[in-house]
C-alpha cells in the first residue's frame, strides 16, 4: 500500500464518494438503489472497470463487478449495502440526504450504516485497477439492495438468481471493523456470528362488553400478563463466539480483577451482578452483553380495540424475538406457546434469519489479526457475535465463513458517534477514513495478492 500522500489521496476520494453517496437518498422503503448503482458504475467506468446493475424489481438494483485474478485461488468478496433506514428530518440539525462536512464529521443517513464502507470498497477496487497488482483470487465487489427490511430484494434475491456472480470462498461485510478502546488498548470487534430472528404474531381472546364493566378475561390483559412474562430475561446460554469474545477481553485486554469477573458472565450467580456493575458505567454496553447472553423478546406491536369505551374480542401483538446459535424459530416458538397463556402464536415469516456462525482460524481471520496487529500495535482482533441481522447470513448457509469486518480507527471516542447510527444525526469522523481504506486495501492484498 502506498505510504502518506497516497493514502491521503485514498482517503479524500473515500470523502468525496461518501459525500455523494449521502445525496442519493435510497432510503427503504421504497430503495431507489439502483440510483446508487448507476453512479457507482460510472466511476468505475471511468478507471475502465466492468460492472453490471441486476434488479430485482423496478428500481431495487444491485451492483456487481469482478477483477479478475489468475484463479489460483477462490474468489474474494467485499459486500455491502446501498440502502438506509428512514430518518425524520425534523430531529436532524442537518438536512439528512445533504452530505455535510462539519465539525469533523461527515453527516447523513448512511455515513455508518453503510455508505462509508460502500465508498471505500469502491476506491479499494480503484487502486487495486490502477496499480496493476497481480492478483491470485478474482476481487468480487457486490452493493446490495435491501438490506435493511428483508434481503429478499438484494442478495437473497442475488444468492438465488444470480450465484455463479457471487461465487466465492471469503467474504467480508458490515458488523465489525470500529476500534473500541479498552484498558489502553484499541479493540476490533469482527462479527463472525449472528442471532436468529423469529417475529410472532400472538393472538389472546376473550369477552368483549362495555368499558364500565370490566372483564376479568379482557383479552388486552391477558395479553398484558403475557407479554410481560415472555419478556423477563432469559436463562444465560453459553455460546462458543460469545466465549471467546469474553476470554480474548480477559487474556488481552483487561487487568485483575475486571478480567476474572469477565469470565463469571456465563455463572449464572454472577451474571446480573456484573452485568449491573458495568450498567452503572454504560447502560447500552450492558444491554448488549445482556442480549449476546441470552434469547431475546421484545413487543414491538400492539393491536385492539376500536373504541373508548368498548372490551375487545381480541388483541395481537408481535414479538421480536432473537435466538442464539442452537436454536431454531420452530423450537423457540414451541417454548413460547408452552410459558404463555395465549391463543394463537404464528411465526410472521416463513423465510426469517436463522442463527449463523462462521468459524475462527481461517484463511481470512488470520489475515484480519495479522492487519490489525501490524496497523495498531494496541490494537486487539476479537470475535463478536451481532444481536441483529446481516446479508452475511446467506452466505453463511451457503457454507461461505463470512465476517463483519471494516477497519476504523479515529480520535473522537466512538461513543460520540455509533450511537447515531439509526437515529438522528448520524455522522462519522473524518479522521478515521484513511486508516479505514488503509487497513482495508492491505487486507484484501494479503487475501488476494
Amino acid at each position: 500500500m502506498p505510504d502518506g500522500p497516497d493514502v491521503k489521496r485514498l482517503a479524500d476520494e473515500v470523502k468525496q464518494h461518501l459525500i455523494n453517496l449521502l445525496k442519493i437518498d435510497t432510503t427503504n422503503p421504497p430503495g431507489n438503489e439502483t440510483a446508487a448503482c448507476e453512479y457507482i458504475r460510472d466511476v468505475l467506468a471511468g478507471a475502465g472497470i466492468e460492472s453490471e446493475i441486476l434488479e430485482s424489481a423496478p428500481g431495487r438494483g444491485s451492483l456487481i463487478c469482478r477483477l479478475k485474478g489468475d484463479g489460483s485461488k477462490k474468489p474474494f468478496m467485499i459486500s455491502n449495502h446501498l440502502d438506509v433506514v428512514p430518518a425524520d428530518r425534523e430531529h436532524w440539525t442537518v438536512d439528512p440526504f445533504a452530505g455535510i462536512e462539519k465539525d469533523g464529521f461527515i453527516w447523513g443517513r448512511g455515513s455508518i450504516d453503510m455508505k462509508f464502507t460502500v465508498a471505500s470498497h469502491i476506491v479499494a477496487v480503484l487502486e487495486l485497477k490502477r496499480s496493476g497488482v497481480k492478483l491470485k483470487r478474482d476481487v468480487i465487489l457486490v452493493c446490495a439492495a435491501d438490506e435493511e427490511r428483508s434481503g429478499s430484494k438484494g442478495m437473497a434475491w442475488l444468492l438465488k438468481n444470480h450465484a455463479d456472480k457471487l461465487d466465492c470462498e471469503y467474504s467480508i461485510n458490515e458488523g465489525g471493523g470500529f476500534a473500541v478502546p479498552l484498558e489502553g488498548k484499541n479493540v476490533y470487534f469482527c462479527q463472525n456470528a449472528e442471532k436468529g430472528v423469529c417475529w410472532f404474531r400472538v393472538v389472546t381472546r376473550g369477552e368483549p362488553g362495555h368499558g364500565a364493566i370490566p372483564k376479568a378475561n379482557n383479552p388486552i390483559l391477558k395479553m398484558s400478563r403475557a407479554v410481560a412474562k415472555a419478556s423477563v430475561p432469559r436463562p444465560i446460554k453459553r455460546t462458543e463466539t460469545v466465549a471467546l469474545i469474553f476470554n480474548e477481553i480477559a487474556d488481552k485486554v483487561l487487568p485483575f480483577p475486571k478480567n476474572f469477573a469477565i469470565r463469571q458472565l456465563f455463572n449464572p450467580l454472577f451474571t446480573d451482578l456484573i452485568i449491573g456493575a458495568i450498567r452503572s458505567m454504560n447502560k447500552d454496553v450492558a444491554d448488549s452483553i445482556s442480549a449476546m447472553l441470552r434469547d431475546t423478546v421484545s413487543a414491538t406491536v400492539f393491536h385492539a380495540g376500536s373504541k373508548e369505551n368498548v372490551i375487545p374480542e381480541t388483541c395481537e401483538a408481535i414479538l421480536d424475538c432473537r435466538i442464539l446459535p442452537g436454536t431454531t424459530a420452530e423450537s423457540f416458538k414451541a417454548k413460547l406457546k408452552k410459558e404463555l397463556d395465549v391463543d394463537e402464536i404464528e411465526l410472521l415469516h416463513d423465510d426469517m434469519p436463522n442463527p449463523t456462525e462462521s468459524p475462527l482460524g481461517t484463511e481470512l481471520w488470520n489475515a484480519i489479526v495479522k492487519v490489525i496487529e501490524k496497523n495498531d500495535p494496541a490494537g486487539i482482533a476479537v470475535p463478536f457475535l451481532m444481536t441483529g441481522a446481516t446479508d452475511q447470513r446467506f452466505l453463511r448457509a451457503r457454507g461461505v465463513p463470512a465476517y463483519g469486518f471494516m477497519p476504523f480507527k479515529s480520535a473522537i471516542p466512538p461513543q460520540d458517534y455509533l450511537s447515531t447510527m439509526h437515529g438522528n444525526d448520524e455522522r462519522i469522523p473524518v479522521d478515521g477514513l484513511e486508516f479505514g481504506i488503509d487497513v482495508l486495501y492491505q487486507l484484501i492484498l494479503e487475501m488476494c495478492g
